[in-house]
């Protein structure tokens, strides 16, 4: 397999690669980091300050929020992108499930390195997977919320109390 088809392969299965030429792609993981970290390592803590996102090259990780898991993510999905967005404490922890391979790269290698193009469109990879997000949760809220009024639980109110 040549480079090109290799990138060619990364741009097709990371979804915030989406749109970029192999070259981008190339450019994206020479000005990065690859990390390892073995089963059960934390890859960060909630409520730390971070401005990386990361991309599941091998393995798989756990994101968690106050102890529970919330979400897998696997090869070809990132994490770790609020961060580089609102400037946030991380809402979520991340911990290895497996022994893991993992691409990073921080807010000032986008903003220095990538040429505009590149990073735009990274951003607008990241803001639609965000969007997709938003809008599970929202369909999750919905659902629980129908739920409790089933049940005669009534429904919380803006403050979370049940109303």
């Amino acid at each position: 397999m040549t480079d090109d088809d290799k990138y060619k392969r990364y741009a097709e299965k990371v979804r915030i690669f989406k749109g970029l030429s192999p070259d981008d792609v190339d450019y994206i993981l020479h000005h990065g980091k690859i990390l390892h970290y073995h089963s059960g390592m934390t890859i960060f803590h909630e409520g730390t300050l971070g401005s990386n996102l990361f991309i599941v090259l091998k393995g798989e990780v756990g994101i968690f929020h106050q102890n529970d898991l919330i979400a897998k993510c696997v090869v070809g999905d990132g994490f770790g992108e609020m961060s580089v967005l609102n400037h946030l404490p991380r809402c979520a922890s991340a911990a290895a499930l497996s022994d893991c391979r993992l691409f990073t790269l921080d807010e000032k290698e986008i903003n220095t390195l990538l040429s505009k193009h590149v990073a735009v469109r990274l951003l607008l990879n990241i803001i639609h997977v965000l969007s997709e997000r938003l809008e599970g949760a929202n369909a999750k809220n919905t659902e629980l919320r129908r739920q409790l009024k089933a049940m005669g639980a009534g429904t919380p109110d803006e403050a979370g109390a049940l109303v």
